[in-house]
């Protein structure tokens, strides 16, 4: 028997690929996304999930990391391949080549080879549909410095502009995925209705609200919620040299910071205890009919959540686009799957908050 879910993906390049292991492993044991957010690396998975050509959301995965990853170099050890997609990655991105505007450059790379692989391999009439998966994608506006969600639906009650997020339902493009992992200085900013838009995981590497936004009003008590956690960050040791001092600095960056917003002391199951009673106390009275309100209700699907967390990256691995690397990942995405629906069944209300 199927069962719906809803997925966060987040970014992290080379280390989506760890998303696509998961996620295949998540649709072999039953389970088929209702709704699906991502955010750079994230935001093309979640492109390729809804936007699978015949449903098939294995199929689709396999066939754009196939296209993404690099071929393994003859008389050359596998796993001393990881640094060669700094030279480029044909169907991804391509190093600038007109030298003689160098001091008027912006970024040091073109993601036009990315646009044709997404339009090639996806279906956007389907990614378009909400009827088939309810599909989302944030960048960072330059405009405003805020997040941006462009999706296919917004669920009833979906806050549609905050401070620094805005929500905008659109007829989705290739562009709006590149523009969700236009990471600077190595890519260009992508232009978007008069708008130019960075990375999203520059904001918020864990688009929490972008998913909320695509619930329905019945979803949110019950509806199970993926997120893939590529940026753990607990009980490291401190960096020994300067490429761990990297990929630390880099980690430390896009780490989920969700958990840092709700709660305090009382952490997250704290701050969903007080929804419900807030809900018991004030459901009856004029404050149901301010929108704050109805976006904290909003907030008690984060009782739902399941985080399935990757092992911290080695160094130089969000740019790993080898085949040694990416297959490494993708079956430890598998693995890690596996043994999290495993748990489940033994405990049925595991949560990652508990």
């Amino acid at each position: 028997m199927k069962k719906p879910m809803a997925l966060i993906l987040q970014g992290g390049g080379a280390l989506g690929a760890f998303e696509y292991g998961v996620v295949t492993a998540l649709v072999e044991e039953g389970w088929y996304p209702k709704a699906v957010t991502g955010v750079s690396i994230g935001a093309i998975n979640a492109a390729s999930i809804a936007g699978a050509k015949g449903g098939d959301i294995a199929a689709s995965l396999r066939k754009m990391w196939q296209a993404i990853t690099l071929p393994t170099v003859p008389w050359w050890p596998a796993a001393k391949q990881a640094s060669l997609s700094l030279l480029g990655n044909p169907n991804f991105w391509l190093s600038r080549t007109d030298y003689w505007r160098m001091p008027n450059w912006n970024s040091y790379c073109t993601t036009a080879p990315m646009l044709n692989t997404l339009a090639q391999h996806l279906d956007f009439d389907q990614l378009n549909n909400p009827k088939h998966v309810r599909f989302g994608v944030t960048a960072t506006s330059l405009h405003t410095g805020g997040q941006t969600t462009f999706s296919n639906y917004t669920a009833k009650g979906a806050h549609l502009q905050s401070c620094h997020h805005k929500a905008v339902r659109a007829q989705l493009t290739p562009s709006h995925i590149v523009a969700s992992g236009s990471l600077p200085p190595g890519f260009p900013a992508t232009r978007i209705d008069g708008t130019d838009y960075w990375d999203g995981g520059l904001f918020s590497n864990t688009p929490i609200d972008s998913l909320l936004n695509l619930l329905e009003p019945d979803e949110i008590a019950s509806l199970p919620i993926f997120v893939v956690d590529l940026f753990p960050t607990d009980g490291q040791p401190s960096p020994t040299n300067m490429q761990e001092v990297q990929t630390r600095a880099t980690a430390l960056q896009y780490q989920n910071r969700f958990w840092a917003q709700y709660g305090g002391e009382a952490r997250l199951d704290g701050f969903l205890a007080m929804l419900d009673k807030l809900d018991a106390v004030a459901g009856s009275t004029a404050v149901a009919d301010m929108p704050a309100y109805d976006w904290l209700m909003r907030l008690r699907a984060l009782k739902n959540l399941h985080v399935i967390a990757s092992s911290p990256a080695a160094a130089g691995g969000d740019h790993d686009f080898s085949e040694h690397g990416v297959n490494m990942r993708y079956e430890a995405g598998r693995a890690a799957a596996r043994q999290y629906l495993a748990r489940m069944v033994q405990q049925p209300r595991l949560k990652a908050a508990a």
